[in-house]
């Protein structure tokens, strides 16, 4: 009995005692809890403090709805009231479902009826329609800026899923017009609109005002509960904006120029309409141009840039005006001084500087340094001003100063400081070479001049105004730059650069009206070594009228003309056509009335 029941055991395994599952048992239990919850508390912790923001709207979310509030853009308008840009009420259609069964069902069941008729209406693709409504879309944008009537013509389809989200499109009536004036609203990197060049560009953010926001608590299925609570911000529109321009003048002016850029081979032209008298500018023009409704079809960007204020250039002899308007200032001259170039030529330390044809002109008076545009005589007198003195003058015209008309893409010139110059750089400058300036600069020069010595900052925006406040733009003047007496004695110069001039034939349809002006050829310097293109000018004629008590001063300038590289031959007769197109839009008469 014994030795079976040895032998049975003797067959059993050796396991662990109980005593021994119970102590491991207990030390796991003491080990893994702490751990557990250690865990549990991290995780609460994480929960209501670290994520509480993100659990906090994410609950929101589903009750309350945050909506933008679109606001309009302010409406530009031209002197007359003449809607240049506005914003136009136009529509997003998305296709939209719940994640609810029964509403997909519906929709799939009519899948491609709703794809054939958005597609029609819309002037999409069927096959990118089915593309955008993978079998999980909730929320899908079809097309953006669709028409007040091909919304309601889908509405009258009454299609299940579709919903319509209001937009605003900038428009402008006009389009050509004014456009370098205006700029466009385009589209930043992440698709939002954004105003680009012009006004668009410099008044983004007045023009665009305040978007507002709405917070709507919403119950289960997605309707308002019109007691809950909310917050909105209420759109503020954008300010509108007034020009100084006449849109009659300015449509005038851009079809002339255009005119003479193509009949002169130019590789383009500015032109700009001031009255001197305020600072007012009346017209500004470029071509070539573009239409801002379709900003993206231009061939390059190029053709955006403003350059009657964006384009430095040297603008040539036009600064023999200035010259003789210092010298007589300084009471250095008389206007029956006389100056004597025998030789065509005249040296200014190391360098030798000629006449435009390289021939003596004679006795000249300051009248006749004007019209013959003798660089001789325009050195000399630069020179009795000096250095200090010149660069003085120069300065306090504009040349070198930021205007800041409120347009985005505004230049201005580099003028050396009067410390750096010498000899020559005053004797170059004197005569119009090495000295440079953008059109806007150089026609508020020549306007101080016409109107009696005192210089008016030129400006194009009147008024910006909203519901709030209107901030009323006024003429400011710079200054009595010139004497009364020396302004009126350089206007009677500039009437003879017309009569008398080497232009003077090209006048002759416009001789019934008083006109005072003067021609500007410069050569074009080369981009990658010192001296001038011997083929490429920029040429430039500033004129006003009348004589005395100018009412406005025109400026024209076309880039690289090909059919000559002269300014009396080019863009003295671009002036002459503009200003018979334009004259009697000023409401100017000739002087026989």
């Amino acid at each position: 009995m014994n030795k079976k029941i040895w032998q049975n055991n003797a067959n059993v395994k050796n396991f662990p005692s109980t005593t021994y599952f119970k102590s491991r048992y207990v030390f796991v239990l003491f080990s893994v809890v702490p751990v557990v919850v250690f865990g549990l508390i991290y995780q609460m912790y994480r929960w209501q403090v670290s994520l509480h923001d993100y659990y906090s709207n994410l609950a929101k979310s589903q009750y309350v709805e945050d909506l933008r509030l679109p606001t309009s853009r302010g409406v530009i308008y031209a002197a007359d009231g003449t809607y240049l840009a506005v914003d136009d009420p136009v529509w997003g259609v998305y296709a939209t479902l719940s994640t609810d069964e029964e509403e997909r069902d519906r929709f799939n069941e009519n899948r491609d009826e709703f794809i054939t008729s958005v597609s029609s209406v819309l002037d999409m693709k069927e096959s990118d329609v089915d593309k955008l409504l993978s079998d999980d879309f909730v929320y899908v944008p079809l097309k953006h800026n669709v028409s007040s009537e091909d919304k309601k013509a889908l509405e009258e389809m009454n299609l299940f899923g579709i919903y319509f989200k209001e937009e605003e499109q900038r428009i402008y009536p006009h389009g050509n017009l004014a456009c370098h004036i205006l700029g466009f609203v385009g589209k930043n990197e992440d698709g939002e609109d954004v105003g680009q060049y012009g006004l668009e560009g410099y008044y983004a953010g007045d023009l665009l005002g305040q978007e507002g926001f709405k917070y709507e608590e919403k119950d289960s299925r997605g309707n308002v509960i019109l007691t809950g609570e909310y917050d909105p911000v209420i759109p503020r529109e954008g300010k509108s904006i007034v020009l100084t321009i006449m849109p009659g003048l300015q449509m005038r002016v851009e079809e002339s120029l255009e005119k003479s850029v193509k009949e002169f081979g130019a590789k383009s032209g500015s032109a700009i309409i001031l009255d001197p008298d305020t600072g007012a500018i009346l017209a500004m023009a470029n071509y070539p141009n573009y239409d801002p409704n379709y900003y993206w079809k231009a061939d390059s960007a190029d053709v955006y840039r403003n350059k009657a204020i964006s384009d430095v250039y040297e603008y040539g002899s036009v600064n023999k005006v200035l010259t003789v308007a210092a010298a007589l200032e300084e009471n250095l001259i008389t206007k029956d001084s006389y100056c004597y170039d025998e030789t065509g030529s005249i040296k200014v330390i190391d360098k030798t500087i000629y006449t435009w044809d390289m021939q003596p002109d004679g006795a000249q008076q300051p009248k006749d340094v004007l019209a013959n545009s003798n660089n001789v005589c325009a050195v000399r007198f630069g020179l009795l001003v000096g250095s200090d003195k010149y660069h003085d003058y120069l300065s306090a015209f504009g040349i070198g100063d930021f205007i800041g008309i409120g347009l985005e893409e505004e230049s201005t010139s580099y003028l050396k400081p009067a410390n750096e110059w010498n000899q020559v750089d005053l004797a170059a400058a004197s005569f119009g070479q090495s000295i440079s300036a953008t059109p806007l600069q150089v026609i508020s020069a020549i306007s101080t001049i016409a109107n009696d010595g005192e210089r008016m900052r030129p400006y194009i925006v009147s008024k910006l105004y909203d519901d709030e406040e209107t901030i009323t733009i006024e003429p400011e003047s710079f200054g009595q730059i010139v004497s009364e007496e020396t302004a009126y004695e350089v206007q009677d110069m500039m009437s003879n650069v017309v009569t008398n001039g080497e232009a003077k034939y090209w006048f002759t349809p416009i001789n019934n009206y008083e006109i005072a002006g003067k021609t500007g050829t410069a050569q074009i310097p080369l981009p990658d070594a010192y001296g001038y293109y011997e083929d490429k000018t920029n040429v430039t004629f500033v004129g006003f009228t009348p004589i005395h008590g100018a009412k406005m001063i025109m400026l024209v300038r076309l880039e690289e003309p090909t059919t000559n590289t002269l300014s009396a031959y080019t863009v003295v007769p671009a002036w002459v056509d503009m200003f018979q197109n334009v004259v009697v839009e000023l409401g100017i008469a000739p002087k026989d009335q």
